[in-house]
């Protein structure tokens, strides 16, 4: 009987040693997400904002903005932005990396963030969400609202 309580004691150990370890490694590999992904939205909104490049959003987008999203779309919608003029002030962004895994996609990286940033004529909230392909950060999606174009 001791024995057998002592391999089951041993058992419990190393399986709450590899636990900790898993916990330990997503918790690294979470905080490097983090900063990689919100380096990559902080420059990314910089770029396409500060004067309203349609272009820089094309440069970073993902297969799936791409498949969703047509030229002429893009175009309509990045006239309407220029209205806001040039970029004045950006505010950084703030959010999340997210991992998913599903047997459909396998093993999906993510991130979403919000920006704030001031423009000539009006403040707007960038709305980004990234995805990971080939481990290189893309666009995913991209919103901006901005109070002036509400009437």
């Amino acid at each position: 009987m001791k024995t057998a309580l002592s391999i089951i004691g041993i058992v419990f150990l190393v399986l709450l040693v590899l636990l900790g370890g898993v916990i330990g490694y997503a918790i690294y590999k979470g905080n490097k997400l983090d900063a990689s992904s919100q380096a990559y939205a902080d420059e990314s909104v910089s770029a396409i904002v500060a004067n309203w490049s349609k272009d820089e959003l094309v440069k970073r987008e993902s297969p799936q903005f791409r498949n969703a999203t047509s030229d002429d779309e893009l175009t309509g919608l990045f006239d309407k932005l220029s209205e806001l003029g040039p970029m004045q002030n950006y505010g950084g962004s703030t959010g999340a990396a997210n991992v998913n895994f599903t047997p459909a996609s396998g093993l999906q990286i993510t991130a979403s963030y919000v920006a704030k940033a001031i423009f000539q004529n009006g403040k707007a909230e960038i709305k980004l969400n990234l995805i990971q392909v080939n481990g290189a950060w893309q666009i995913l999606g991209f919103h901006v609202d901005a109070p002036i174009f509400v009437k």
